[in-house]
């Protein structure tokens, strides 16, 4: 499959993704259900192209998959996934940070799934410009959260503590991404509220971020 194909096929996953949720980051998708629109020209996706798809997606933080020692994970879509693809359907003649234009695909590939694009909520790609302020948050709210891990049950630690370990590496970044930070400290702030309850809260409260 060629780059463009690629971008293609990520794009069309991530709307399916989407439609199959709802929108909403706790629902889950089963990608192994996943096909191409009707009218696709091109080649038929295998099943390692979708996987990579997918994982393409996780490492831009807009999924999370759950991956299983074989076939394709059940994914669910995360906050930034969700923000960019209402920024994608409100303006499918345009690109967005990770996407092609949905009309593009809808004018050469027929609908996708079979329906028109509907418009969803608008939405903006939080890119904006990281403060130093901003980065003091960010280190806080992350050493706050790691204190937090003690209290809650082994999935939720694992899976909290990749996604502060992804908030230290796009740290690290000379460049980090707002948008990206503040869609896995939402995540992270909730899944620690859920599981931690009033001690998520009392710890989490100081800090005014995200």
């Amino acid at each position: 499959m060629d780059l463009e194909g690629k971008r293609q096929l990520r794009t069309i996953l991530a709307k399916w993704i989407y439609d199959k949720t709802g929108g909403n980051e706790y629902h889950l998708a089963e990608t192994d259900e996943f096909k191409v629109p009707d009218g696709w020209s091109g080649p038929i996706p295998s099943e390692d192209d979708v996987a990579a798809a997918i994982k393409w997606l996780e490492g831009e933080h807009l999924v999370r998959p759950h991956w299983t020692m074989d076939g394709l994970p059940s994914v669910q879509i995360t906050h930034y996934g969700v923000t960019e693809m209402e920024e994608a359907i409100s303006d499918p003649k345009t690109r967005t940070e990770h996407f092609v234009p949905l009309v593009n695909i809808t004018n050469i590939h027929g609908s996708v799934y079979g329906s028109q694009i509907q418009q969803g909520s608008p939405g903006a790609t939080q890119t904006g410009t990281f403060t130093f302020d901003q980065r003091n948050d960010v280190e806080a709210f992350i050493a706050a959260a790691r204190q937090l891990l003690d209290n809650v049950s082994a999935d939720v630690r694992t899976r909290t503590g990749a996604d502060l370990d992804a908030m230290d590496r796009e740290l690290k970044d000379g460049n980090p991404r707002a948008g990206i930070l503040q869609a896995l400290g939402r995540e992270v702030r909730a899944a620690l509220i859920a599981a931690a309850g009033s001690t998520a809260v009392q710890t989490l409260s100081a800090i005014q971020w995200p």
